[in-house]
């Protein structure tokens, strides 16, 4: 197996050799430029909550500090951020830190302390590390490497919070490709894996993850066919090791679990699954274009690099995108087959129809139109016996909606008005179940905001109504909304207020929601700024309703010094 030793060797390298490259590049053009320049912001924040009726939503105060900076050396671009937040709710602080900085010179970016970076969509796919890394451009070339520390697992336990040990998930990724940004081809691997030194087995009963590994290999490719052909690939291979604590296993004959071994401890809680997506695309014309993509994930696969895979999935599409009427109407459209239970290890399998289409329609200077029909069903056929219809899952998604819209400016006025209906209605095709699940869902909302140029001041009112219902439920929203903002003091002071108001009925209960927030944004010298923030919620039922009554305060103060 290669040691941590050569992985961090094979890094080492990669970094010199980057950094040699760039030292022989040419600086005759920093001649004349400025050797230091600086500039960002750093800010300061404290809120305040205060409630009755209902358990805290939030602390009572808190308060924490922020910056971000671009620090530039003869043409070498580095930008900094840093924040820090402290929460001391229920009795503890948990503090949350983030800094890092990614100076840039020509092709090359180099990354310290906190940063997020995306080699292919399975593998490195922006999950956030503490350490460093580099990517480097170097005319066709796509190189990239980056190593730190990627997460550290907590208990499920908050109670033992402080007496289970951590797990800290250390790892590295690589990408080495040629192309540009629409004609490449990339290779990128990915080795993550939590140290188990402080785990013992005793503490898997308490709910803490045991120690696993994580290798993954990619390829990724983009290319044009021909002149209006494009096509576009992204495949990988992850294995996971689910504990490292188990011996590796000597009588392991799968030749590609035999090549993990090399990277990762393979043994029999090891397994590995694929991901892929492949696309084609076809441009009639610069407006007219039309695709099909296909997509499978696995079950069980998985990155520590990226957050979230929706796995156990194959879909297919088809998608279409057009212009008409000299780029006036623009119309977007899909269609496709979706199915889970890849692997039939499931007692069912779930199929789904896909598909959308939205346009819309600037009629003319002033008048325009947007609309979206979506048609979501999914059909779940049982692939054993399952006696039980009402596990049987057959529902139709149904989402439309319309939105007409007049926009018209002048020299002392502007004016806008908006209809917005929404209809969502889940159809359960199941007999057994739709008394509890179908449900209807019906919005409007009529919007009207009028300018007054001169004065700097806008209004905008708003009437709305809301009716939600299914077997069990009906919840009717009515309500108004009024907002204020102007500019004041040579436009140093800006200055914001809004109201809300809704009778509520939740099957028998009525009620009043009444929201009012004030907001203030003061700029007293150039670099200088101030704010605060407050709001209101008053919510009113009868002491009989199931439904709480309440108040709640939230404020903000917050201080911002630019640079």
């Amino acid at each position: 197996m290669l040691n941590d030793k050569l992985n961090r060797t094979l890094l080492f390298s990669i970094l010199m050799f980057v950094i040699s490259t760039l030292n022989a590049q040419d600086l005759a053009n920093l001649k004349g430029t400025k050797p230091v320049l600086v500039n960002g912001s750093i800010g300061f924040a404290s809120s305040f909550y205060n409630a009755s009726g209902i358990p805290d939503r939030q602390s009572p105060f808190a308060y924490g500090i922020n910056a971000n900076a671009t620090l530039t050396l003869y043409g070498i671009s580095m930008p900094f951020s840093f924040t820090w937040y402290s929460n001391d709710k229920a009795g503890f602080r948990q503090p949350f830190n983030q800094f890092g900085i990614s100076p840039t010179y020509k092709w090359l970016t180099v990354h310290l302390g906190y940063r997020n970076v995306s080699f292919s969509e399975f593998t490195l796919n922006g999950f956030t590390f503490l350490g460093a890394g580099v990517e480097a451009r170097p005319g066709k070339f796509r190189l990239g490497a980056v190593y730190g520390k990627f997460n550290q697992n907590s208990s499920y336990d908050l109670v033992m919070a402080d007496s289970i040990p951590k797990l800290t998930r250390m790892g590295w990724a690589t990408k080495v490709g040629y192309g540009t940004d629409d004609r490449f081809v990339d290779i990128s691997m990915l080795r993550i894996g939590d140290n188990p030194k402080n785990f013992v087995d005793s503490l898997a009963k308490l709910g803490q993850p045991t120690p696993a590994q994580n290798l993954a290999v990619g390829l990724a490719s983009k290319f044009r066919i021909s002149k209006n052909l494009f096509f576009h690939f992204d495949a990988s291979m992850s294995f996971f090791t689910q504990n490292q604590k188990i011996a590796a296993s000597d009588s392991i004959t799968d030749g590609l679990l035999k090549f993990a071994g090399n990277f990762i401890t393979v043994n029999n809680t090891s397994e590995y699954h694929k991901a892929l997506k492949t696309g084609l695309s076809y441009r009639f014309t610069p407006t007219v274009i039309s695709g099909i993509e296909y997509r499978r994930i696995d079950p069980g696969f998985q990155s520590m690099g990226s957050y979230f895979f929706n796995n156990d999935l194959e879909l297919i599409t088809l998608n279409q995108s057009a212009s008409f009427i000299k780029n006036k109407l623009n119309a977007r459209g899909s269609l496709g087959l979706q199915r889970d239970n890849l692997g039939s290890t499931k007692n069912s399998t779930s199929k789904r129809v896909i598909g959308s289409l939205s346009m819309n329609y600037n009629i003319n200077q002033n008048w325009g139109v947007d609309a979206s029909y979506s048609n979501f069903s999914t059909n779940q056929k049982a692939i054993k016996n399952v006696t039980d219809n009402t596990l049987m899952i057959y529902q139709v998604n149904h989402n439309l909606m319309f939105m007409p819209r007049f926009v018209k400016a002048g020299e002392k006025f502007s004016h806008m008005v908006m209809l917005n209906l929404n209809w969502m209605i889940l159809d359960d095709k199941n007999t057994q179940t739709s008394s509890a699940t179908d449900t209807d869902t019906k919005v409007a909302m009529l919007m009207y905001a009028l300018g007054l140029l001169k004065q700097k001041i806008n209004i905008n009112v708003g009437v709305s109504y809301t009716n939600m219902s299914n077997q069990s439920l009906s919840n009717q929203l009515i309500g108004s909304t009024l907002g204020v903002s102007s500019t004041l003091l040579k436009d140093k002071l800006l200055l914001n207020w809004n109201n809300s108001f809704m009778l509520n009925k939740i099957n028998s209960d009525n009620g009043t929601v009444f929201n009012t927030g004030l907001s203030a944004n003061y700029r007293f010298l150039p670099k200088h700024t101030v704010t605060l923030t407050f709001n209101l919620i008053n919510n009113s039922f009868s002491d009989s309703a199931t439904v709480p009554s309440f108040n709640e305060f939230r404020g903000d103060i917050g201080y911002v010094f630019t640079f």
